[in-house]
């Protein structure tokens, strides 16, 4: 497979999800959904193995860190930020804490997997 037929191939993956998840939703069903998603992203991966021609060289990989590091940082300062001033004004609480708590989690996963990858395990 080459790089277009992957594209068309994961875009047809993606369509089939999209109507999928609608379907699930539109009937109440929460488990078609979530096992639409997770057998869609299976597809894609063994399709994105299947592909010939290189897909992405050191270049893109680091563009591609430093734009994940970015959003984190945002998400980060910015769920904090909101959450805790939905918390402090007494407004939608429930939505403050668990902003803040999504920004506490995604901070210690980021704590946990960079001192994973800074003892070696990259090497």
């Amino acid at each position: 497979m080459n790089r277009k037929q992957f594209a068309i191939y994961a875009a047809l993956i993606c369509a089939i999800m999209g109507v999928v998840v609608g379907y699930g939703v539109s009937k109440g069903n929460a488990l078609l959904p979530a096992i639409a998603f997770v057998v869609g992203t299976v597809l894609v991966v063994f399709g994105k193995r299947s592909v010939k021609e290189v897909m992405e060289d050191e270049r893109t990989r680091r563009v591609s860190e430093k734009a994940s590091r970015v959003i984190c940082r945002l998400f980060v300062m910015g769920a904090a930020l909101i959450g805790t001033t939905l918390v402090a004004l007494n407004k939608h609480i429930e939505v403050g804490y668990t902003l803040t708590f999504l920004a506490c989690a995604l901070l210690v996963l980021y704590l946990v997997l960079y001192s994973f990858y800074d003892r070696g395990a990259l090497q």
